[in-house]
C-alpha cells in the first residue's frame, strides 16, 4: 500500500491536450489504450494508441476518444509543445492579450508561440483565440516551423498552383511554410484537388501527423531521459521512503501506478505491510514524446530491537539530574522506557525526559527499551555528586569614591538552595539570593567581606572589596561677571554643587551670600578697580577652589538730548525742552545758562528773546557730580511789525459818509494801536469808524504800532462824487 508524502492526489484535468475543466479526465498509465469509439479497424487507430502510450494525448471521462471533433488553437499548442519535447514557459512577459497567465494554456502557448500563428494587427495588441478552431493550414504551419525546414528558396506558388485548385485562399504570409509541408508529405489535399486551407482539423487528423513526424527522421524530440532513483537496499522500518528526479515533463511510474512529477523530482512511501521480505519496485520515466527509461530496484525489510540513545551529566553539584533520550523501533512506534525502574513518557518522536534523585557520591542510572516484541536495549550512566556552595556574584563596585555613601549589590545562586544568605562583614544584607545595601564610608580605607551560605550549610569563596574613600570640596559655577562696569551697582550670581552636601554654603568676601548651594547678589561698586573672591564650603568643611574676579567701575556723565531748537524765531518768546538719561542717576539735574531748569531729568523752558542774538548754554549733572557735554544754542530775534487787514473800501462812491473798519495782528503784541490820518482809531487791535467825505479825492493813511514800536502804514483814496440834484 502506497503512502503519500505530500497532501492528496493532485488531479490531472486535460481534454485532447489537457484542455477545459469540464472536459477532463484523470491521467493513468494502464496496459490498454483502447478508446470505447476508436476500432482496431479505424484508419488512424495506429496513430491514436501509439500518442496515448507516449502520454501526448489522452481521452474523456467515458473512455471516448472523439476522433472527428475538431481541435481548438490552445489544444493544438500543448500538442506541439509535447510532441516536440520544448521547454515550458512557467513565467515571463505575456505574448497575448487574450491568454494570460491564469489560463490552463498559457504554459504551452508561450512555449509554442514560435510555432503557431498568431495575430499582430496594426493598432492594438497581439492576439491569439485560444479557443478558435484550428485550421489545417495553422498545422501546415507548426509542423514546418517545429521541424526547422528551409522555406526561404521555395516557390510556393508553382507548388500550391500545380496540386489545389483553391491555392490562393492560403494565407500569403504563411503560403511558403504550407509548400514546405505539401512537399515533404507532412499534410496532404483533398481528392476533390482542394487544400481547404481555412477548414477546421479534427482531432484524429492532428493525431496522425504529430504521429508521422514521431516515426520520421524529421523529428527532433530526441532530449535524453533523465531517472535518477534512491532506495536504500534494506531497512527495519515498516515505512520505505523511495525519491528521485526526472525530466521535467516526464510521467513517472512505480510498479505501473504513476506518481507526482514536482519540477522534476518525485518522493512517495509505501507501507511494507507483506511482512519481512525482499521487496521489488519498478520505476519508469515517459518523456511526451514517448522515449522512457527503467530502473528496478529490490529492498529488504528485516525488523530489530529498539535503538536507544541516552543523554546524561556524568557529574553534578546538585541532587537532581535530567536524564534525556530518544528511543526508535521499526516495529514498534512506542516502546516503554524505564530509568532505575522508573517509566518514562514517549513524546511522538520518541523523545523522553525525566528528572531523578540523586544522592552525593556515585549514582548508577540504568534506561531499559522494551518494544511490545519484548526485544530490549539498555544503556547505563554513571553521575558523581560533589556537593559545592553558592557563587557569589557581585555587581559592578568602585575602588574609589568622593561620595561617603555608595549602593552595594551582588545575587548568590546554589544547585541545592533557590534562596541562599548574602552576608557583608558578618551582617546579613539578602535573605532571597539577592541583596542592595547603602552603605556610608569613613574617610580613607573601607573593607567589606562578602559570603553567601545555602541551607546545606555551604559557604561561597569569600570575597573582600576595598573602597577609598577621598573627601573632595564642592564645585562653585559663577554666571558671568563683568570686567568692566559704567554702572555702580551689578548683580552677581553663581551655584555650587557637592556629591556629599546637598546645599553648600556660598561665600563673598567672606560674606554669606547663598546657604542653599546658590546665590544671586546685587552689589556696590566704587569708582575704579573692585576686587569679589568666592568659595564654597560643604558640611564637611571641604572648600572649593578659591574664584577671584575684578570689574573696574567708570563713571560716565549723563546723556542730554534737546528737543528741537530754532535758529531763528519772529516771537519774542520760545518754549526750549529736552531730556538727561543716566546709568547711575534716574534724575539728573538739568542747568541753561547755569540756571537749574530740571531736576527729574527733564525740562520745558519759556525764555524771552531780546532783538538780535540770543546765546543759550545746556548742561546736565548727576548725582555724582560727574556733567554731560556741553550743548550751545543761538536763537536770532527779528522783530517786525503788525500786519494790518481792511474790510471792504470802495474806490468810488456817492455817499457823503462810509464807514471804515479793519483789524491788526502782531506775533509779539496781541493788540498793536490802529491810526487813521494820525487819529487813534482802534486800541485792541480792530477799529470801526464813519468818515465825512468831500466831493473828489479822499486820502485816508492808517497806521498800525506795536508795544516795541515797529509801525506798518497803509494808504487808501476814495473818490465822492455827489449825485447831482433833482429840480
Amino acid at each position: 500500500m502506497r503512502v503519500r508524502l505530500a497532501a492528496a492526489w493532485l488531479m490531472l484535468f486535460s481534454m485532447l491536450v489537457g484542455g477545459v475543466a469540464s472536459a477532463a479526465t484523470v491521467v493513468q498509465q494502464t496496459t490498454s489504450y483502447a478508446f470505447v469509439d476508436v476500432k482496431t479497424t479505424y484508419w488512424a487507430n495506429e496513430a491514436i494508441v501509439s500518442m496515448a502510450k507516449q502520454g501526448i494525448i489522452t481521452g474523456n471521462p467515458d473512455g471516448s476518444f472523439k476522433p472527428e471533433s475538431a481541435i481548438t488553437r490552445e489544444q493544438l499548442a500543448k500538442l506541439i509543445t509535447l510532441t516536440f519535447g520544448l521547454d515550458l514557459v512557467s513565467d515571463g512577459t505575456q505574448t497575448f492579450a487574450d491568454v494570460n497567465s491564469s489560463s490552463w494554456a498559457y504554459k504551452y502557448v508561450e512555449s509554442a508561440k514560435e510555432y503557431l500563428t498568431g495575430y499582430f494587427p496594426v493598432k492594438g495588441k497581439p492576439f491569439f483565440d485560444p479557443q478558435a478552431n484550428a485550421t489545417r493550414e495553422d498545422v501546415a504551419v507548426a509542423l514546418v516551423r517545429a521541424m526547422g525546414l528551409e522555406t526561404d528558396n521555395v516557390d510556393a506558388e508553382n507548388i500550391l498552383a500545380y496540386k489545389f485548385d483553391d491555392y490562393d485562399e492560403v494565407s500569403p504570409q504563411l503560403a511558403k511554410e504550407v509548400a514546405v509541408a505539401v512537399d515533404q508529405k507532412l499534410i496532404q489535399g483533398f481528392p476533390d484537388g482542394t487544400f481547404q486551407p481555412n477548414s477546421p482539423i479534427n482531432r484524429a487528423s492532428v493525431a496522425t501527423l504529430l504521429y508521422r513526424v514521431l516515426k520520421s527522421s524529421y523529428a527532433t524530440a530526441t532530449q535524453d531521459v533523465k531517472l535518477e532513483v534512491q532506495v536504500p537496499g534494506q531497512v527495519a522500518d515498516r515505512t520505505l521512503k523511495v525519491s528521485g528526479k526526472v525530466n521535467a515533463d516526464a510521467k513517472v511510474y512505480i510498479n505501473d501506478e504513476e506518481v507526482e512529477n514536482v519540477d522534476g523530482a518525485f518522493a512517495e512511501a509505501y507501507d511494507l505491510d507483506g511482512g519481512e521480505k525482499v521487496y521489488e519496485y519498478v520505476f519508469k520515466a515517459v518523456l511526451p514524446n514517448g522515449r522512457s527509461s527503467t530502473v528496478t530496484k529490490k529492498v529488504t525489510y528485516a525488523t530489530t530491537g529498539p535503538q536507544l540513545t541516552v543523554q546524561a551529566p556524568e557529574t553534578a553539584n546538585q541532587l537532581k539530574a535530567k536524564i534525556t533520550g530518544k528511543v526508535t523501533d521499526s516495529s514498534d512506534p512506542y516502546p516503554t522506557v524505564k530509568i532505575n525502574d522508573e517509566s518514562a513518557t514517549l513524546s511522538y518522536n520518541g523523545e523522553f525526559s525525566l528528572e531523578v534523585t540523586l544522592e552525593e557520591g556515585i549514582n548508577r542510572i540504568v534506561v531499559t527499551a522494551t518494544n511490545k516484541n519484548d526485544k530490549k536495549a539498555v544503556v547505563e550512566k554513571q553521575i558523581v555528586v560533589t556537593l559545592g556552595g553558592p557563587v557569589l556574584n557581585l555587581d559592578n563596585m568602585p575602588e574609589t569614591s568622593s561620595s561617603k555613601t555608595v549602593t552595594l549589590s551582588g545575587k548568590a545562586t546554589d544547585k541545592n538552595d533557590s534562596y541562599p544568605k548574602v552576608y557583608m562583614n558578618d551582617k546579613l544584607v539578602g535573605s532571597y539570593g539577592s541583596f542592595r545595601e547603602e552603605v556610608t564610608l569613613k574617610e580613607g580605607e573601607n573593607v567589606f567581606v562578602f559570603k553567601a551560605t545555602n541551607s546545606l550549610g555551604k559557604s561561597s569563596a569569600l570575597i573582600t572589596k576595598k573602597i577609598i574613600f577621598t573627601v573632595g570640596g564642592p564645585e562653585l559655577k559663577l554666571d558671568l561677571v563683568p570686567e568692566t562696569s559704567s554702572s555702580k551697582t551689578v548683580t552677581l550670581s553663581g551655584s555650587a554643587t557637592d556629591k556629599n552636601d546637598g546645599y553648600p554654603k556660598i561665600y563673598l568676601n567672606d560674606k554669606l551670600v547663598g546657604s542653599y548651594g546658590s546665590f544671586h547678589e546685587e552689589v556696590t561698586l566704587k569708582e575704579g578697580e573692585n576686587t569679589f573672591v568666592f568659595k564654597a564650603v560643604n558640611n564637611l568643611g571641604k572648600s572649593s577652589e578659591v574664584i577671584t574676579k575684578k570689574i573696574t567701575f567708570t563713571v560716565g556723565g549723563p546723556e542730554l538730548k534737546l528737543d528741537l531748537v530754532p535758529e531763528t524765531s519772529s516771537s519774542k518768546t520760545v518754549t526750549l525742552s529736552g531730556s538727561a538719561t543716566d546709568t547711575n542717576d534716574s534724575y539728573p539735574k538739568i542747568y541753561l545758562n547755569d540756571k537749574l531748569v530740571g531736576s527729574y531729568g527733564s525740562f520745558r523752558e519759556e525764555v524771552t528773546l531780546k532783538e538780535g542774538e540770543n546765546p543759550f548754554v545746556f548742561k546736565a549733572v548727576n548725582s555724582l557730580g560727574k556733567s554731560s557735554e556741553v550743548i550751545t544754542k543761538t536763537i536770532i530775534f527779528t522783530v517786525s511789525g503788525p500786519e494790518l487787514s481792511l474790510d471792504y473800501l470802495p474806490e468810488t462812491t456817492s455817499s457823503a459818509e462810509i464807514t471804515i473798519s479793519g483789524s491788526a495782528k502782531d506775533a509779539n503784541d496781541s493788540y498793536p494801536k490802529i491810526y487813521l490820518n494820525d487819529k487813534l482809531v482802534g486800541s485792541y487791535g480792530s477799529f470801526r469808524e464813519t468818515v465825512t467825505l468831500q466831493a473828489g479825492s479822499n486820502t485816508f493813511v492808517f497806521k498800525v504800532m506795536n508795544s516795541l514800536g515797529k509801525v506798518t502804514t497803509l494808504e487808501k483814496t476814495v473818490v465822492y462824487t455827489p449825485e447831482p440834484v433833482k429840480e
